[in-house]
């Protein structure tokens, strides 16, 4: 109990200090309703006052000249890939966890299934169709 707390509090000073930690050389800027509809950002990622910055550090103020964040982006949140596989490791057992699959273990990128600004894909999906919904619930 106390190793979950820990965990929990670690978690929460990861995410708290990428929602305050944008960088100098960048100005602020405005997120006008049409970025907001062009570039929507997840419930999950909302709910907790994450913006443009907090992911796209250092590249400027013109959001439409943003790059993908990739995993190392993705992992300064949410930890590395083998911790992420762990959370879901009692899907072991079906061969079903995604983030520890049989076919490539922890090593798929986020992107190949996770995606920020548009709905995002379950790649197992591409090959065991009428198993998935028995195993997991929609990818976020």
């Amino acid at each position: 109990m106390k190793f979950k707390i820990f965990y929990l509090i670690i978690f929460l000073f990861a995410c708290i200090s990428q929602i305050y930690a944008i960088d100098k050389n960048t100005t602020k800027i405005e997120i006008t309703k049409e970025i907001q509809d062009k570039y929507p950002i997840k419930p999950h990622h909302s709910n907790i006052m994450l913006s443009c910055l907090n992911c796209h550090q250092g590249q400027g103020n013109d959001v439409t000249k943003f790059k993908a964040i990739g995993d190392k982006g993705c992992i300064s949140c949410h930890g590395d890939k083998k911790r992420i596989a762990k959370r879901l490791e009692y899907m072991d057992m079906l061969k079903a966890n995604p983030h520890n699959s049989i076919h490539d273990g922890p090593t798929l990128f986020c992107d190949e299934c996770h995606n920020e600004h548009k709905k995002s894909t379950n790649m197992c999906l591409e090959c065991h169709e009428s198993e998935v919904k028995n195993w997991m619930r929609v990818t976020p």
